[in-house]
């Protein structure tokens, strides 16, 4: 998949992403629901997130022949990714806190309100995960090519950590909205209203550990690190 590519993918997701928080913030305040507003600026904070994937890769272009660059471009995507990386960490992070908060002082659930939002936040975050994941090298393999033309092709290939950290972003938002329609829907049922915050901890942790290899890969591309 060329940047360019990956440039009007991750914009079709940030307007999707933009459209859905405007969506939900002016039907929180004419409804005066909470839930909805929140979600509504997690969703802002999302689309954020992805719009450093977008600039990286209009930086990267711009810059692509420039002399004034020793190294190649490609890393400004690398860069782009290493920061996407550290707000998947604080996205984590800031989960794991809510979540023990919610622990330790419970507050009550509006079910069916909370249930909507999630299922919202479900469905574009699907939609998302599927426009992003459409991933076309631009041509086929032949199945008779040798195993050493093959092997040289996964040796060159370079990855797109930009356009990675943007994928981690919408898989992470859409596991928390998975998670949170199962827990709400196991408080209002069963009444395991514990599960709230637990499966919030479990989306947390899982986030965290993404984002940490995440931040880890590209910083060693950043870093020109190369295993012996």
């Amino acid at each position: 998949m060329t940047n360019t590519q990956a440039k009007n993918k991750t914009l079709t997701v940030i307007i999707l992403t933009l459209a859905t928080m405007v969506f939900e913030i002016f039907f929180g305040v004419i409804t005066h629901s909470m839930a909805l507003t929140a979600d509504g600026w997690h969703m802002g904070t999302h689309a954020f997130a992805l719009s450093i994937t977008f600039f990286a890769y209009i930086l990267a272009a711009k810059f692509q022949n420039s002399p004034k660059f020793s190294i190649s471009t490609d890393k400004i995507g690398t860069l782009g990714g290493f920061v996407s990386s550290i707000l998947l960490g604080v996205t984590g992070v800031a989960i794991l806190y809510e979540s023990f908060l919610r622990f330790f002082n419970p507050y009550e659930i509006g079910f069916n309100e909370a249930i909507i939002v999630a299922v919202i936040g479900l469905i574009v975050n699907l939609v998302s995960v599927l426009i992003m994941g459409v991933h076309s090298h631009g041509h086929d393999h032949d199945h008779e090519h040798e195993h050493d033309h093959e092997h040289e092709h996964k040796e060159t290939e370079k990855k797109d950590y930009n356009f990675i950290a943007a994928y981690m972003h919408i898989l992470a938002d859409a596991l928390t909205s998975f998670f949170a329609i199962f827990a709400l829907l196991a408080g209002k049922y069963f009444g395991l209203v514990f599960l709230d915050p637990f499966v919030g901890i479990i989306g947390g942790v899982m986030i965290c550990i993404w984002a940490y290899n995440l931040i880890k890969s590209t910083s060693l591309v950043l870093l020109d690190y190369r295993a012996k």
